[in-house]
């Protein structure tokens, strides 16, 4: 039984990741799509991007488990029965629990797998995804200091800059300050840099001259030389938020310590408990999906053809009930009935176990027949 535990074994386990890799790697390229404009717009290179956007695939990967193991499991016992070793187990005396045994096993140590993607490995890629979006986003050097380009980084500024160096420094500045509701000011500099005072991001400039003009008087134009003027530009840009909070994207312990520091139940802690429900009943969804693709793809198996129905039937109660799982987390959002994420994945589990159970005691007993 040994060996034939260890090829039903490799050959599901292959299955299982040459499918995860494949669907994975497509839905992570559709994700990664959406950002190369961003990246574009930054000026960042190629190998930012992947280095960047590969913090998204524990996520993908994370929700990808449990439809590539429904996969991989018909794949592997269509193949089985096409090449009528499913056949050739069954007249060999092999028992049903002996032939889902190592499906089962496998499926278990997948499952600790998505236990460790789900609740913590996932959130904290997904966080950190999420904090260098928003630190390119909030780039100002790349984005409005571009070379001979007019950049509007709000309504009231324009910033123009003729060349800019590798090392951040700037030749021939030109900003048009609107701000004011009389008067426009404009400076311009031969050079100019970046530099950060405590926190305090300020454009320095040298040998420039600043024009003050009133809007509603006409030349009336003021001109200030100097040599050297700095500008505080902390209160010009918008910079995004240096951490992108959701719930999505806390871990485990995250969540708990999100939950004990609330000492009123209300709508906050309300979610933070139905995302902690969530995260720990979807890993279940790996295993109610084998049970689904066992129960009807080793149901009547002919001698080298399986019923193109249970294929059927395994894709839609698989949909339905990943749906209905959704559905109800969506639902519970608000409420207080947490355990209510576990109904759907546990039913499935419940029944085949049950089935399982029963067709054993039949056999056994058919057995025992025999024998008298």
């Amino acid at each position: 039984m040994v060996i034939i535990y260890r090829y039903i074994s490799f050959n599901f386990i292959k299955s299982f990741f040459i499918v995860l890799l494949i669907m994975s790697t497509l839905a992570w390229i559709t994700q990664a799509i959406g950002y190369i404009g961003l990246f574009i717009d930054k000026e960042r290179t190629l190998i930012d991007f992947f280095k960047l956007t590969i913090l998204m695939y524990p996520w993908v990967i994370s929700m990808l488990i449990p439809a590539s193991l429904l996969i991989a499991s018909v794949l592997s016992i269509d193949r089985m029965t096409k090449d009528s070793e499913t056949v050739i187990l069954d007249t060999s005396g092999v028992s049903l629990f002996q032939k889902v045994y190592p499906y089962i096993a496998i499926t278990l140590l997948v499952t600790i797998l998505h236990y460790s993607l789900t609740l913590y490995l996932a959130p904290w890629s997904m966080s950190h995804f999420r904090d260098n979006i928003n630190e390119i986003r909030s780039d100002i050097i790349s984005s409005s200091f571009k070379k001979n380009q007019f950049n509007t980084p709000n309504n009231d500024y324009t910033i123009y800059v003729s060349e800019k160096s590798e090392v951040g420094n700037f030749i021939g500045i030109l900003i048009k300050d609107n701000n004011s509701d009389e008067i426009t000011v404009t400076y311009t500099a031969k050079n100019g840099r970046l530099i950060d005072i405590e926190g305090q991001l300020i454009l320095e400039m040298s040998d420039g001259i600043i024009f003050s003009e009133n809007k509603y008087a006409n030349n009336s134009i003021n001109r200030i030389s100097f040599e050297n003027y700095k500008m505080n530009l902390t209160n010009i840009f918008d910079f995004a938020e240096s951490k992108y909070s959701k719930l999505s994207e806390k871990s485990l312990t995250e969540l708990i310590e999100s939950i004990s520091s609330e000492i009123e139940i209300n709508s906050l802690s309300t979610q933070i408990m139905n995302e902690t429900h969530m995260r720990i009943a979807s890993p279940l969804y790996t295993i109610a999906f084998l049970f689904i693709s066992l129960f009807y793809m080793q149901k009547n198996a002919n001698f080298r053809n399986i019923n193109i129905k249970y294929f059927f039937y395994v894709g839609s109660i698989a949909f339905l009930l990943k749906l209905s799982g959704s559905i109800l987390a969506n639902e519970l959002k608000e409420q207080n009935l947490y355990y209510i994420h576990y109904i759907p994945p546990i039913s499935v589990i419940s029944l085949y176990l049950i089935y399982l159970m029963t067709y054993n005691l039949k056999e056994f007993q058919r057995v025992n027949e025999i024998i008298k």
